[in-house]
Parts: structure tokens; sequence; C-alpha cells
């Protein structure tokens, strides 16, 4: 029962047109160039039904006993309550109450999640802790990375049209930050130390990565920190977004987007 629902769910295609470069192309082509890749990032807007939809489809899609699925969802300190979770030795509900999960995570993020359970695949929870991101947000990166748990990590800081488009992005909505008192560039240096902290959390891994399309779009972000080359890049254009072929190596759009 469950083999013949699993075999229905990947049937699925959740539809679309995937572009690659300037081309367009078939999902079954999109699928067997990602199985290539060692690391293979999934770009999405956090609550977007659609991308949600082909996360599931291509993890289900690449998924075996040596490919993981990485998610920005999850913080790296709950890595060993993860692994309880998937091996069967917390409940569910003991898992969610400890784990910190997003808002969104048992409609949009627990289907990827419940499949690795089921298959016994690896699921790496990635992302720096948030009160590490608040400290450095608030004072800079100096006295976070002198902490045991970033020992040797390299922050990476080169890419300056990341930085502009960062920096471009937190002055739009700069009117939604309620008067809060904000530094763009300690905010920056945020983004990069959780770009650093999941580009380590996967490192020497074959993994699907699955994060906001802002730390992969244009192959910068986690890409900017991490050690491989061999990596590939999907993104899901979100409602109302405008298309660019640069933005990632296959971006998908709705019919008619």
């Amino acid at each position: 029962m469950v083999f013949l629902m699993v075999v229905s769910m990947i049937a699925a295609v959740p539809g679309g047109v995937i572009h690659h470069g300037a081309d367009v192309v078939g999902v079954e082509e999109m699928i067997e160039a990602l199985d290539g890749a060692e690391v293979v990032f999934v770009g999405e807007k956090h609550d977007d039904s659609f991308a949600h939809q082909w996360e599931l489809y291509i993890w289900e899609s690449l998924a075996s006993d040596d490919r993981a699925l990485a998610l920005e969802m999850f913080e790296t300190d709950v890595q060993p309550l993860l692994d309880l979770y998937l091996a069967g030795e917390v409940t569910g509900e003991e898992f969610l109450a400890e784990s910190r999960p997003w808002g969104n995570y048992p409609t949009d993020y627990s289907p990827m999640v419940e499949y690795a359970k089921q298959n016994g695949y690896k699921v790496i929870a990635a992302n720096v802790p948030r009160s590490f991101a608040a400290l450095v947000a608030r004072g800079g990166l100096g006295a976070v990375l002198q902490e045991p748990a970033f020992e040797g990590l390299s922050v990476d800081s080169s890419n300056t049209g990341y930085r502009e488009r960062f920096l471009a992005t937190m002055e739009a909505i700069g009117d939604q930050m309620h008067g809060m008192p904000v530094d763009p560039e300690n905010m920056y240096r945020a983004q990069l130390l959780k770009d650093a902290v999941m580009a380590r959390s996967v490192q020497d891994r074959k993994v699907l990565f699955v994060c906001g399309s802002f730390h992969s779009d244009y192959r910068s972000g986690i890409p900017d920190q991490t050690v491989s080359e061999d990596f590939l890049t999907v993104t899901v254009l979100g409602e109302g977004e405008q298309y660019s072929q640069d933005l990632a190596d296959f971006v998908i759009v709705r019919e008619g987007q």
C-alpha cells in the first residue's frame, strides 16, 4: 500500500513550465540533470504552495540512500531530535514540541520529512540557530564567530552583487520593520552567517537543499559559501515575480506566467 502511494505521488507532476537557459525543457530532462549533481538547491517563496508541490516532487524523484534532504526550516541544534524522530524513537508530538517548526511545517514541509522517514533517508537541519543570527543582526559578526559552535567557519563576503540585491530588498521592505532600529549591513552579515552555516551543514554531502530562493537565486548565497562546485539550482517563480533566465539553472513558472 505504501509503495503504491509513493508511486502515485511521484507520477503527479505539479505542472508549469520549466526554463533552462533560453530553452523550455521537460520534467524528465530536468530530473535527469539534477540527479547528476552533488548538491541541488531548490529555492522557494515560503508561502507558495506551488513551490512546495514541486519540492516534494523533486525530493521523491531524487531521494536515495546517498542523497539527504537539507532544510533551511530547521536549525542545526535540533539535529539530534530530528534524528530520533526519523528513527522512530520519539513521537511526532514530541518532535514538534521541541524542534521549533515553522508555522506552515505541517502542510508544506512535513510531507518531505515523512517521505524520508518512511524510506530511511537522512534529513539535515541546516540553518543557524536564530538566536545567533539575531545577535549578528544587532551587533555584527565579531562576537558570534568566537563561539565554539562556529570554530573554523569561513564566511565569504566577496559577492558584491548578492550584497547589493540584499540591501535593495531591505530598503524595499523598510516600511514593514515598524520603526525597529535595524542596521542593514548587520542584517546582511546575519544573512551571510546563515548561508555559511547552511553550506557547512552539507559539506561533503550529496543533498537536495530546500531554502528560500534568495539563498540560492543567481547561484549566490549558500552556493557562495560551499566548497562543492558540483551543484545545480532550481527556483520556483512566485506569483507576480518577474522571470529571468539568470535566476537559476532551472526556473519553474506557472502556466501563463
